[in-house]
């Protein structure tokens, strides 16, 4: 039973287990842009398992899984692990143009798979759930980018919500999804 669960989900659990381990070591592999800059390359990446506190660690962790959970059935955990560092080295890349000093957080990964499995959906037929979540992503990117993230989160968490990494990952799963699938989705016959 419990080895039937870690081949079946054995995502999850790596991403549980390497969050959790560097949840201890933020401070040697958190994205911080003097530092990467300096040489410390591995941080482009690392950063975006990193966490401030066992809270924001938790959140991410519940929304990750929720988000592997809708969409485990068209995505395979190679999928979104190919994702995950695809997001993440690309993303934490263009987070050095971005204001920050420092990121910590799976949130960007999260919204990145959201919207790249979102757009999937819209494009292989299920257009009211692709529809519905990107619409919602969008209306929650929109409001974060108007009023900022929200203060009850930044409380619970420690540090600022990153609203701006939120919709440069958000831009990253759009333009992934659009540059693997759209010639796929192009080749397909009409149907009369």
């Amino acid at each position: 039973m419990v080895s039937y669960f870690l081949k079946q989900f054995w995502f999850i659990w790596l991403m549980l287990a390497l969050s959790w381990v560097l949840l201890a070591h933020a401070e040697l592999a958190s994205w911080n842009k003097h530092l990467i800059i300096e040489g410390e390359y591995w941080r482009v990446l690392s950063g975006n398992f990193c966490h401030n506190n066992l809270i924001h660690w938790l959140m991410n962790i519940a929304t990750l899984t929720l988000i592997y959970f809708v969409y485990d059935d068209r995505l395979s955990n190679r999928h979104f692990l190919a994702l995950s560092i695809l997001l993440g080295l690309v993303g934490g890349l263009a987070l050095l143009l971005a204001k920050y000093d420092e990121y910590v957080g799976l949130s960007g990964i999260i919204h990145g798979l959201l919207a790249y499995a979102a757009l999937i959906d819209l494009m292989k037929g299920k257009i009211k759930l692709g529809l519905i979540v990107l619409t919602g992503l969008g209306i929650k990117l929109v409001m974060e980018q108007i009023s900022g993230g929200d203060p009850w989160v930044s409380e619970m968490i420690g540090i600022d919500v990153a609203t701006d990494a939120h919709l440069i990952f958000t831009l990253l799963g759009l333009t992934i999804a659009l540059a693997v699938w759209c010639p796929l989705w192009n080749r397909q016959p009409l149907s009369s």
